[in-house]
């Protein structure tokens, strides 16, 4: 459960997302992002979005590695919501943050658990998104390659099935 006294900032990423757009996220984690100002408590940016799902962008936000809570204690800022894994710590990023990057064995067991989804849920219709995740090469590619699949998903399924999507890929990787 998130603290709604918890501030976060963007990261050097999430400001270069907001420029460029790179990652094509969707609506609502845009808007959260770009209100996100070091300043305002996750309490105050939660009437900006769907109350009940606040925690859930806020952690999608962090694990895509665009925000940070300020105090910089990723742990007790913000839980996985329902279980939801947590990467590793990793080493520091150019740009001297800390960043948090799964190992090698949950980067495989995520992509191979999106895969699984796509293909289970949409069978040969879905090949072309399963061959854009399968061809992720790193975790980076790979957070990317699940936004943009969950967007898809959502305009083709709907939001249920998206968001089931990101929470199957969430869960399967073993802490």
């Amino acid at each position: 459960m998130l603290n709604p006294n918890t501030i976060f900032r963007k990261t050097e990423l999430g400001n270069m997302e907001v420029a460029s757009r790179k990652l094509g996220l969707r609506a609502e984690l845009r808007r959260l992002l770009i209100l996100i100002d070091g300043r305002n408590t996750a309490g105050k940016l939660a009437v900006f979005v769907r109350m009940p799902e606040i925690d859930m962008l806020l952690y999608e936000l962090q694990a895509l590695g665009l925000i940070d809570p300020l105090d910089g204690n990723v742990e007790s800022a913000l839980a996985p919501p329902s279980a939801a894994p947590v990467a590793a710590p990793a080493a520091q990023s150019p740009s001297g943050e800390s960043a948090l990057m799964p190992t090698n064995e949950q980067f495989i067991a995520a992509r191979t658990a999106a895969v699984r989804f796509i293909n289970d849920k949409l069978g040969p219709s879905g090949e072309t998104l399963a061959v854009k995740l399968e061809r992720t090469r790193n975790a980076q590619e790979l957070r990317e390659a699940v936004a943009a699949v969950r967007q898809s998903l959502e305009r083709m399924v709907g939001a249920n099935s998206a968001q089931a999507f990101l929470e199957h890929v969430r869960t399967s990787v073993k802490i």
